[in-house]
Parts: C-alpha cells; structure tokens; sequence
C-alpha cells in the first residue's frame, strides 16, 4: 500500500500535534502546586481523624480551621537557605505559602479538636458531634 502526499503530510501534521501535546504535560517534577499536601481523612466511632504532610513547616507557621464540615489547614514553608546565587539542577522542594482544604465524612465540634505535629506529619483529632438520642414522648389521653 502506497501512501499519497496529503495522506503522508496529514500524519505527519498529527503526529507533530501529539508530541506537542505530550511536551505540554511533560512537566518538571518541580512543579508541584504550593496546595498539594498528601492527606489522609479517616474516622473512628468517636472521632475524624485528618493527617496532613508538611515537612519542613515550623509549627508556628500552621493555621488550622474548621468551617462545617470543611477543614482547612494553612501555612508557609520558608526557605532560608535558598539563594539566588545558585544554579539548580533540580528543585522539588516546594515553599512559600500552602492551602489544603478537606471535606469532612461528618458534624465535628471544632471546640475540642486537638492537633499534634511530628516528623513532618501534622494530626488533627476532631470529636464528633454528639447527637441527641431520639427521645420518646408519652401521650397522656385525658
């Protein structure tokens, strides 16, 4: 089978598209968004638990909120070591400031969370609502 000029020229002109659109994904693995933080979200009868990575952060620099059931942690990885001096082959380490927010599975009560930070992982325990048992009513005929 033979291929024509037009055919030969209009794969070609794919091809030249596909690679392009590869080369537009292929980014450096330095470029990773300020706000992606891995987490973990998961719950215990009492409690939900949320664990986020943040290596590198001073504890002073985390900021933790809760708004219904969405749980937003904030902070700001400084660097200051980096220099504009230096010539980098490679730099994944992200700084600056982060924002990671989460979806709560449930009603939690922000008044008696708890956060600690070890090693770079940052746990915050938040305690269910309680919610009130359904209470039965007699009806008294009269």
């Amino acid at each position: 089978m033979t291929s024509s000029p037009t055919s030969t020229r209009y794969a070609n002109t794919w091809r030249a598209r596909g690679a392009r659109a590869w080369a537009r994904r292929a980014r450096p693995t330095s470029v990773r968004p300020s706000s992606s933080r891995s987490t973990d979200v998961y719950e215990t009868p009492e409690n939900v638990v949320v664990l986020v990575e943040i290596a590198g952060v001073s504890a002073e620099e985390i900021d933790i909120s809760v708004e219904g059931k969405s749980l937003t942690v904030r902070g700001e990885r400084n660097d200051r070591q980096r220099h504009l001096t230096r010539l980098y082959h490679q730099m994944e380490i992200c700084c600056g400031l982060f924002e990671r927010t989460v979806a709560l599975p449930s009603e939690v009560d922000p008044q008696r969370a708890s956060a600690t930070y070890s090693d770079g992982l940052l746990a915050i325990v938040l305690p269910k609502v309680e919610r009130q048992l359904a209470r039965r009513v007699r009806v008294v005929i009269g």
